[in-house]
């Protein structure tokens, strides 16, 4: 099976910039922003955005420096998660990934195709290596989707608790001199911790909890690779239906920065100080970027063989025609200096990787560099990444229009990668190029570098090619190329 026998024909957003397709694209497009200022009592009616406070004059004051959010201020999971009773055993991301992955369902038309139903011949067992004989497309006497011929596949990351959850187990764990005693911590938790709180935070829920939605037996993984997750979970999702082991993959990434135990750790990235308007605090690639804000949000796309969307008659939004994935290691990351500085040289990110990674998504879709119409840019602040993701790109494809979603949406994680792949789905369907607002800061002030091809206005798309990218830190790199 060819590349281009890979169809995307449904997508989800959960952001902060819009729930589903038309929100998320309008905003996209219209330039809106998601960011905004967190202010005390902003952060007291969502349990789920974390404020930051530092000591000023030996009180406890809230971090303005860094009290800017890009927020899922309205999203509720009731209105996805069926059973409700599931919501018990869902974090926040598992739950943006359920509705992103619903959404993308929907978007894609494939309710009445589902829940998916064994095979009528399931009770033979026939072995996997005959399921290519069988005959297609792989729909039961009823209507519905063979169950072993639909998978999902998932880009997750380290899920966090709320320190509150165990709060009363660590009390339990106080000595007389009021000491925290950590060999008490066993039976403590036993009495104070519920026996079903693990499955709230183990980083596979997502994808399990789907699939069984679905019905879905076949193919099923969870990849934890950073901001290159999303990315990383489409990859493997085309080999399977490549390799004929699935017809149809749901393919979803969620992610946060927001949740209180994760926001206790910012020695990995630096974060922005807000700007007036709290909307222009995240500012990728710009002269002055200080850092990312932090946000949260779910991707979901619905993947499946040309031939199949044809047959039900579905306009594929754009074929996945070439991709990659490559790790050439950050000197930050072989050194172990892991860092949030500021500094030109602190090392973090890879250009090789992201480099390698474009140019083998290029020769794997038979494109070249002017061949591309647009790149959608991982970039969410970091000047260190930033300038690596700059370099790759004037490197690769210096004159292709390049768009940055990182603006709006802030750093979102593990969904970061898919949300790019979203944008680039927008920017396929729409044909135009979605606006940086703050473009004409994206200039080096030593007019040593050429400047990324960035506009302030929404563009059209010339060339109907798009390459998404995303990139971590410790110098892991993807790359993703859609067209018609």
């Amino acid at each position: 099976m060819k590349s281009s026998d890979l169809v995307i024909t449904g997508v989800g957003m959960v952001s902060s910039i819009g729930v589903g397709r038309k929100a998320f694209s309008d905003s996209l497009l219209g330039g809106v922003s998601g960011v905004k200022r967190l202010s005390a009592e902003a952060s007291e009616e969502n349990e789920h955005v974390t404020r930051r406070y530092r000591t000023v004059n030996g009180e406890a004051a809230l971090d303005e420096e860094t009290a800017v959010v890009a927020s899922l201020d309205n999203f509720d999971g009731k209105l996805f998660v069926k059973p409700r009773k599931a919501l018990k055993v869902m974090c926040r991301e598992i739950q943006t990934a359920y509705a992103a992955s619903q959404l993308a369902i929907e978007d894609a038309g494939l309710q009445p195709y589902l829940p998916a139903q064994p095979p009528e011949d399931a009770a033979t067992q026939r072995p996997r290596s005959t399921l290519k004989s069988r005959k297609r497309p792989c729909y039961t006497e009823g209507g519905k989707i063979q169950s072993d011929r639909i998978g999902t596949v998932f880009g997750s990351e380290l899920l966090y608790g709320a320190p509150e959850e165990l709060s009363d187990a660590f009390y339990d764990c106080l000595a007389e001199n009021g000491k925290f005693d950590p060999s008490q911590f066993g039976n403590a938790a036993m009495k104070r911790i519920t026996p079903l709180w693990l499955l709230k935070y183990l980083p596979n829920m997502p994808a399990c909890h789907f699939s069984i939605v679905l019905n879905a037996h076949g193919p099923n993984n969870s990849i934890t690779v950073g901001d290159t997750s999303g990315h990383a979970a489409l990859i493997e999702a085309c080999g399977y239906l490549k390799r004929e082991i699935a017809d149809f993959m749901v393919v979803s990434a969620s992610g946060s920065r927001l949740n209180a135990t994760r926001a206790l750790f910012t020695e990995d990235q630096p974060l922005a100080k807000a700007m007036n308007p709290a909307a222009h605090s995240s500012r990728p690639h710009a002269s002055d970027a200080d850092g990312l804000v932090r946000g949260e949000g779910a991707g979901g796309l619905t993947l499946e063989r040309a031939d199949m969307a044809a047959a039900r008659g579905v306009r594929p939004i754009a074929h996945v025609t070439g991709y990659a994935s490559r790790f050439l290691p950050s000197h930050a990351f072989a050194t172990g200096q892991q860092n949030a500085d500021l500094r030109p040289d602190a090392g973090r990110g890879s250009v090789e990787s992201i480099v390698s990674a474009m140019r083998g998504a290029m020769d794997a879709a038979g494109v070249t560099a002017d061949q591309i119409g647009a790149i959608v840019g991982h970039a969410v602040g970091d000047p260190v990444l930033d300038a690596c993701e700059r370099d790759a790109i004037l490197s690769v494809a210096p004159n292709a229009p390049v768009l940055l979603p990182g603006t709006l949406l802030g750093h979102t994680g593990a969904a970061s990668g898919m949300m790019g792949v979203l944008a680039a789905c927008v920017t396929m369907q729409s044909g135009r190029i979605s606006p940086v607002p703050h473009a004409d800061s994206c200039v080096d002030a030593t007019g040593k570098t050429k400047p990324l091809n960035l506009s302030d206005r929404v563009r059209q798309l010339e060339k109907r090619t798009v390459m998404a990218i995303a990139h971590t830190s410790p110098g892991n790199a993807t790359a993703i190329i859609l067209q018609d």
